[in-house]
């Protein structure tokens, strides 16, 4: 990459702020200077990536245009509104909806032809509800592993739950020699980040850290810049803070009443959304976020903050079951973690209003020998934070050391043991829809299915974890901001987390949270540059 270089540059481009540097904030920086803009990255941490660098990097990109190897059909944007308009539901707007499918591909492309990264398609990885009409597989991107310099890594928001480059490891970050680094491993959030920021530097993108915004700069009802530690920074702006879960105050204004584990960097914590509240930004599906099951590994912090790693394919595998605080199964463990996520919010009745959240994630020493948990190897010891109960206690021992009722629990796993034996599940249909069947262990005998016979029996406890919100300023399908009172809020962009979700209640596949990321991130940087 040149240093300087412009892509489809304007003249009369106006300098533009992006507040965040998450994939919605580097895209738009990218894009911005792409057309022509002198653009200004502003990050409240001293890291550059937030929440983006600590997920596994998948970016859902529908007709992306890449070649799948192996269906003779390509997909088409008409087919990706098709399975859209099925899965989502909730506070959406069907303009960016079709601006997204209409231009995931252009923007896949640009990206890769303008930074080093090379996208990998994910043949395999179906849609997350394949069943339904529209649904394909090879959706899916990741990058492949990202060679930067050691300077740019430094510059990356570190994952607690990938190795570190000064050790080198088989599948993860390795020396090549001359001050370089391969970033790569099975979490490529880091490699996406690093190949965004690469590519913004060497378009001669300004990247501030340690550099919070506190207000936007408005003058005559148009925003002209951001005002970051008593500086103004001059320039249209584009919010890509990413959301609020990290704020207590503002998860207990607009989440579910539930328990909620804060996910994702602490700098989550609605700074972009309440510069937008400030201004009269028109708001949307404040009550959503990106839900998973989440797990916590004493000791493991974050920016001093309890740092809560995803359950993702954990409870779908052969020999594991999720019981709420009643001892009783609520979901089908094998679909998609926001599906899973969704129906921890379950309201109960009595004393336990929400006995989902927490949950326990229940297994016998069969599934203990057999799978991962978490960063826990079949091969490592017991830990103290998982709960074991030896084979003389059974089950009653489980449901001593964690507070369930036994009765129930033991009829839970009677009922769901016997449906295993016979490869079904009676109540949630497990192992029945695509997607579970992919997630699951296709060398077992069922892939999701399997009884808890071979003791002892372990358990862990599972929180309701937020990944992300979904909530904050409306926005086009340019990203600009709209106003509570009608038309826009001139001068203002938003993108990612930080803005609007186009997808409502819904998780539609694998990378939907970074994909529109990406897209609109990458519009509104070059609407923010090119608009009059």
């Amino acid at each position: 990459m040149t240093a300087g270089l412009r892509f489809g540059s304007v003249s009369d481009a106006r300098p533009v702020v992006v507040v965040g540097s998450g994939a919605a904030g580097l895209a738009a920086a990218l894009a911005a200077a792409g057309s022509g803009a002198d653009v200004v990255v502003v990050e409240s941490s001293r890291f550059v990536g937030g929440t983006t660098a600590l997920s596994g990097g998948l970016v859902w990109m529908p007709a992306h245009g890449f070649d799948t190897g192996s269906s003779p059909h390509p997909d088409t944007p008409a087919e990706a509104m098709r399975y859209l308009c099925e899965v989502v539901d909730g506070d959406s707007d069907p303009e960016l909806l079709e601006a997204f499918v209409t231009d995931a591909g252009r923007v896949a492309t640009a990206i890769e032809a303008r930074t080093a990264l090379g996208w990998e398609v994910l043949e395999r990885w179906p849609d997350y509800h394949g069943e339904l009409p529209g649904a394909r597989a090879g959706r899916s991107l990741w990058p492949r592993p990202v060679p930067v310099s050691a300077e740019v890594e430094a510059m990356v928001q570190p994952a607690p739950d990938q190795p570190s480059p000064s050790s080198p490891v088989e599948g993860g970050p390795s020396e090549t020699g001359a001050g370089r680094l391969v970033l790569a491993g099975h979490v490529r959030g880091r490699a996406l980040v690093a190949a965004l920021l690469a590519a913004a530097l060497d378009a001669r993108v300004e990247v501030r850290r340690d550099a919070p915004a506190s207000r936007l700069c408005v003058d005559d009802g148009h925003v002209t810049g951001v005002d970051v530690g008593g500086e103004r920074l001059e320039g249209r702006v584009v919010l890509a803070t990413g959301g609020f879960q990290h704020d207590a105050r503002l998860r207990s204004a607009f989440l579910p009443g539930c328990p909620v584990v804060p996910m994702g960097t602490t700098g989550c914590a609605g700074s972009g959304l309440r510069m937008a509240m400030q201004i009269g930004a028109a708001l949307a599906n404040m009550s959503e976020g990106w839900w998973m099951p989440a797990v916590h590994v004493p000791g493991e912090r974050l920016d001093g903050a309890p740092h809560h790693r995803s359950l993702r394919s954990e409870a779908a595998q052969p020999g594991a079951i999720l019981v709420d605080r009643t001892g009783r199964r609520f979901v089908d463990e094998a679909q998609n973690y926001g599906d899973v996520g969704r129906a921890m919010q379950r309201f109960g009745t009595g004393r336990l209003r929400y006995p989902a959240a927490p949950c326990w994630l229940v297994f016998d020493s069969g599934y203990r020998r057999r799978y991962a948990i978490g960063p826990l190897t079949p091969e490592d010891p017991d830990p103290r934070w998982l709960t074991r109960a030896e084979g003389a206690d059974g089950v009653d021992g489980l449901a001593s050391r964690t507070g369930l009722p036994a009765p129930a629990l033991g009829e839970t796993m009677d009922r769901f043991n016997a449906g295993a034996e016979a490869g079904e599940d009676r109540d949630f249909g497990r192992g029945s829809l695509p997607y579970d069947r992919w997630i699951g262990d296709d060398r077992a005998p069922h892939p999701t299915l399997a009884p808890l016979a071979d003791p002892p029996y372990y358990a862990l406890e599972v929180g309701l974890g937020c990944m992300g919100t979904k909530g904050g300023p409306r926005t086009d399908a340019h990203g600009r901001v709209r106003s509570v009172t009608g038309g826009h809020v001139a001068g203002l962009y938003a993108a990612g987390n930080a803005a609007a979700n186009p997808f409502g209640t819904a998780t539609p596949a694998g990378g939907a949270t970074l994909g529109p990321a990406l897209v609109f991130g990458f519009r509104a940087g070059e609407a923010a540059a090119r608009d009059r």
